[in-house]
């Protein structure tokens, strides 16, 4: 798998992610939690789908761990959620069938501790779940940050962020794991936000590389300087030597010493 390929499945993890810290704003709405809470783990498992797509190359023991603790984990805090949301709605309508009761029926007896019985044993499921579920978070969230330090450059422009996300989900799992004291839940969902937005920073920072259009070359013209032409060379006379030359002795004209007269007067110049 080439180094696009995996940058374009983290860009993948990191939306998800951050459409997983979206639905974190609809968990705390009475019905719409559950809506909220399915897609959530919906999402959940696709993430852990693309992580296997990661491994399969890599092979890494933190990520393979990661994957692993972060699917356990969300699989429990998702059947607590679920388990103390019914729950509520049970406290809210035993509440309101214990205040109305008196008017409606007057002679109804009512036994609150007979009535919130199954409530406080759902209650009790519920938070052990999520408290079972966030200790695995928190190992998760250590392995996945371990992973990323191990591998910064699959992160090169948001590594620290991606470091910091892992880091604010793990401090987000310990605060759940005290969630038998309520605030701390308040504390960890608000850490849950944080992180799994700080960690979709990963989208963000892309290197896009854009092509400009090619300008056309406009033509040069090359000027080469001529070096001026020399003039023809004059013709030196040949200076025919004494031993070349023959003069008559008749008119003294000069003579060609192979010719057998004289071209001014015709005298023969040898036998």
């Amino acid at each position: 798998m080439s180094s696009s390929n995996l940058e374009m499945i983290w860009n993948k993890i990191g939306r998800k992610f951050r459409a997983i810290g979206g639905l974190f704003f609809l968990i705390i709405i009475p019905y719409i939690a559950f809506a909220a809470l399915s897609i959530q783990l919906i999402l959940i498992i696709t993430v852990i789908i693309d992580l296997n797509d990661i491994n399969r190359e890599l092979k890494n023991p933190q990520l393979n761990e990661f994957r692993s603790r972060y699917l356990a984990g969300s699989i429990l805090k998702f059947a607590g959620a679920i388990i103390l949301n019914v729950a509520g709605a049970m406290l809210a309508g035993v509440l309101l069938i214990g205040f109305y009761g008196g008017f409606v029926f007057p002679g109804l007896p009512f036994r609150p501790i007979i009535r919130f019985i199954p409530i406080i044993v759902l209650y009790g499921v519920g938070f052990v779940l999520m408290i079972v579920g966030s200790g695995i978070d928190m190992g998760a969230w250590d392995n996945l940050k371990s992973f990323i330090v191990q591998n910064r450059d699959m992160f090169p422009k948001n590594g620290k962020d991606a470091i910091e996300g892992a880091e604010k989900l793990k401090t987000a799992a310990t605060f759940w794991v005290l969630g038998f004291l309520i605030i701390p839940i308040i504390i960890g969902w608000i850490f849950h936000l944080i992180g799994y937005f700080t960690f979709a920073k990963i989208t963000e920072g892309k290197q896009v590389i854009t092509s400009e259009p090619i300008k056309p070359m406009e033509p040069q013209v090359v000027y080469v300087t001529v070096p001026p032409s020399k003039p023809a060379p004059k013709p030196t006379p040949v200076i025919e030597t004494g031993d070349d030359v023959n003069f008559c002795p008749l008119c003294g004209a000069r003579a060609n010493k192979q010719g057998l007269y004289c071209g001014t007067c015709g005298t023969q110049l040898r036998d």
